[in-house]
């Protein structure tokens, strides 16, 4: 007698299908590689052969193994595998397509961490599609229809709850730590003694000018030219620290055409013209005193979230002579705002909100040189760490994000000075 095939749980259900599904990210993984590394395939053909591969992989192992107890209408195979096609394949392949484009060509992802984010993307829609249509239970059989329905809910649950309050989910809060704070505030002490030596040294000012000279000459020739070159920075800190990133970047720019002074009288008394900008919503200076002024700055972020900041910053100025000038701004607020624009906006506990912005601190030198005024940036932030195994897939889009922040930051200092100046 035959006997009769037991019907797993729901989370034993959920587990089969994502280890069916673990093994055919291998699959596919590894077709994709072979095929652009190996056989020099357009990466979006080869995309879609490997989106292929694991749909084959994937349906057979299903057919046997997840979703075994089902009932099957004789004769159906080519029926179940032309709706998973349908269903499961069509979807895998046009969403791979289409996120794999965003990532790669928008987000500048690499082609294997743009798959893996695709990938996780479309599983639990893949899930759904396969319970309730390719391999549902044929009509006659006991539970019918509502064992269908019923078998989908915890797994979508389960992975909905991973997404959304996972360390690195959108929506979970985050504290800061005694010992993030501690390794950030030692992360700047270091960089602020660079930086004195390097201000203080006859050999150069700029930090370009304590590259190797191929990247200083390389650099200033870009800066001429009105490129504007961003680097991120490297250091002890890059390798991280305890609960926590710290984002250091430096970029610099030249102002054609204004002299020094200038650009130094826009600093030390601002307007709301010099510091309005895409992320800066309010500004305005709450005091200024010789050498240093505490300025008020509500900020938004709204690259991938859009977050609001009530914010205060300490800035600081020096003058080296005639023609070299230096400046720095720490934070020193940083409020979270929740429902910004809503009944009922409120700041969120200083380090007890999203994580996304801790800290923030900048430090800028300027050089006057023939045909204008070089400025240069280089901007530390500390946010909250990212879990490992999803680091190598978010840090391309975080850095991304950085860069285009500074390129936009000193795309905006030129025009605003320079519209400023020929007023």
């Amino acid at each position: 007698m035959k006997t009769r095939t037991q019907v797993p749980s729901e989370v034993k259900r959920w587990v089969m299908f994502n280890s069916v599904g673990a093994i055919g990210i291998v699959v596919q993984l590894c077709t994709l590689f072979l095929l652009t590394s190996c056989a020099g395939v357009n990466y979006l053909l080869a995309t879609g052969l490997a989106v292929e591969a694991a749909v084959l992989h994937n349906f057979l192992w299903h057919e046997r193994w997840t979703w075994a107890d089902r009932p099957r209408v004789p004769g159906s195979l080519g029926k179940r595998l032309a709706w998973f096609h349908l269903a499961n394949g069509a979807l895998s392949m046009a969403g791979n397509l289409i996120l794999m484009r965003v990532f790669v060509e928008a987000f500048e992802l690499s082609f294997l961490a743009a798959n893996l984010m695709a990938i996780t993307i479309c599983s639990m829609l893949n899930f759904l599609a396969g319970d309730r249509i390719v391999f549902r239970a044929a009509r006659s059989a006991k539970g019918g229809p509502n064992m269908i329905r019923n078998s989908y809910k915890a797994p979508g649950s389960a992975l909905f709850a991973a997404l959304v309050f996972t360390p690195a989910g959108p929506l979970c809060a985050a504290e800061l730590q005694p010992q993030t704070l501690q390794a950030w505030q030692a992360a700047v002490q270091n960089t602020e003694r660079r930086i004195s030596t390097e201000l203080s040294s006859g050999k150069g000012f700029l930090a370009l000018d304590f590259q190797e000279p191929a990247a200083a000459a390389r650099e200033r020739a870009e800066l001429l030219s009105g490129k504007i070159p961003v680097a991120q920075v490297t250091g002890a800190h890059r390798a991280g620290i305890p609960d926590g990133m710290i984002h250091h970047w430096r970029g610099s720019v030249l102002i054609p055409g204004v002299p020094l002074d200038f650009v130094l009288s826009r600093i030390e008394r601002p307007g709301p013209e010099d510091t309005i900008q895409e992320d800066v919503l309010e500004s305005r200076v709450l005091e200024a005193g010789p050498g240093h002024l505490k300025m008020f700055l509500k900020l938004q972020r709204s690259k991938i979230v859009t977050v609001v900041y009530n914010t205060e910053h300490l800035v600081r100025y020096e003058r080296y002579g005639a023609a070299r000038a230096s400046s720095s701004s720490v934070a020193t607020r940083i409020a979270e705002i929740e429902d910004f624009r809503g009944r009922t906006e409120r700041e969120k506990p200083e380090g007890r909100d999203h994580g996304y912005l801790w800290r923030m601190n900048s430090y800028w030198r300027y050089q006057e040189v023939k045909g204008g005024v070089i400025v240069e940036c280089e901007s530390m932030t500390l946010s909250r760490s990212i879990p490992s195994v999803l680091e190598y897939m978010v840090r391309p889009l975080i850095n991304k994000v950085a860069r285009e922040s500074m390129t936009r930051t000193l795309e905006s200092m030129r025009a605003r000075m320079v519209r400023a100046y020929r007023r």
